[in-house]
């Protein structure tokens, strides 16, 4: 019985895990079809006038919807929704708190700078009552006794100063004699300056033939090593030339290329728009430019001539439109062809390929 027991308990506890792993699994395999199948939706209406410039972008996917508004004055305003919350950029609550905070930071700045300036008037209060609590000075008080007692002083800077102006007339006739000698020396001089001007300038005629010379050479081998530099990166370029082209030459990097253009090529069908409708109303300076774009323009009418009127102003100039386009992308379309070519031997024998090189 006691066995039976414990294999019944075994049995539920193992029942139990294992409708947690299947419901795990379920979930993560819903999960991936739903990203699969899933379309991704996207609009772009825009209007241009001469009174209004907008476009709208919408671009939803499960749960999740971006939104984003240009208008010419306002500019631009976008946001995302996960059903109907905001989620990017944050509410008006935050914004809220942060101008409260903003208010605060200035109250105080106000407060401090109001205790600075009573601080100051304090401070000059102080200074005028320490000022006028000073004693005034008495000049009638006072007496003339020290005047009189330096008198004596006075007649010994007298004669001090006499005998400094002898001693100055002395140095006087001192230096007239040193003038007489220095003329005569002067003469010699003036020849020894002229040879000695003429050597310092066949120096710098020197100094400045040589200082041409050496920049020359610096030029030449900087010009050298620019050289050099080049040939080396051309050499380098070849060779990667060289190796993508072997790289191009093999049988299954052509395969995988081919399969990449098609995914390429699926990829951009997904991407087209479904439904689409345009207007454009175009006139430029002349009649002759006007006519001249609509030519170059109708070189591309394959492409748009199923959702697009073009309207042509030969008299005016003008530029109008409204543009409508709506689309859906379907992930599976691309995600299959593609996990089909990583699976297969080609894809990695051109990788580690592609990493050699």
């Amino acid at each position: 019985m006691i066995l039976v027991s414990v294999a019944s308990v075994l049995l539920t506890i193992l029942k139990v895990i294992g409708i947690i792993l299947l419901s795990i699994i379920g979930l993560v395999v819903l999960l991936i079809l739903l990203i699969l199948f899933c379309p991704i939706s996207y609009r772009l209406s825009a209007v241009h006038n001469d009174e209004e410039t907008t476009a709208d972008v919408k671009v939803g996917f499960l749960i999740i919807k971006a939104l984003a508004n240009f208008t010419k004055g306002k500019g631009l305003d976008y946001c995302v929704k996960a059903l109907f919350v905001k989620i990017f950029p944050r509410g008006d609550g935050e914004s809220d708190d942060e101008s409260d905070e903003d208010l605060l930071e200035e109250y105080l700045e106000e407060q401090d700078a109001n205790e600075q300036d009573e601080d100051e008037q304090d401070t000059v209060e102080q200074d005028t009552e320490e000022i006028s609590s000073l004693p005034e000075p008495d000049f009638e008080s006072s007496d003339n006794t020290e005047i009189h007692e330096n008198i004596p002083e006075l007649d010994e800077a007298l004669n001090e100063a006499n005998d400094s102006s002898d001693s100055e007339e002395e140095l006087v006739n001192d230096d007239i004699l040193c003038d007489d000698e220095e003329t005569d020396l002067s003469e010699e001089e003036i020849h020894s300056e002229d040879s000695s001007e003429k050597k310092s300038i066949k120096q710098k005629i020197s100094d400045g033939i040589d200082k041409i010379s050496d920049k020359a050479d610096e030029v030449l081998d900087k010009t050298d090593e620019k050289l050099d530099l080049v040939d080396k990166k051309y050499n380098e370029i070849m060779v990667k030339v060289d190796h993508v082209l072997q790289f191009l030459d093999r049988d299954y990097v052509e395969r995988t290329i081919e399969r990449a253009l098609k995914i390429v090529k699926r990829l951009f069908g997904t991407i087209k728009p479904k439904k689409s409708k345009g207007y454009l109303h175009m006139g430029l300076k002349s009649s002759a430019d006007t006519g001249m774009m609509l030519g170059k323009i109708a070189a591309f009418y394959p492409m748009y001539g199923r959702w697009l009127t073009i309207e042509p102003d030969f008299y005016n100039k003008v530029i109008e439109g409204e543009l409508d386009i709506k689309g859906r992308i379907y992930l599976f379309r691309v995600v299959g062809p593609a996990l089909r070519m990583v699976l297969t031997r080609d894809f990695w024998r051109t990788y580690k390929l592609a990493k050699k090189i």
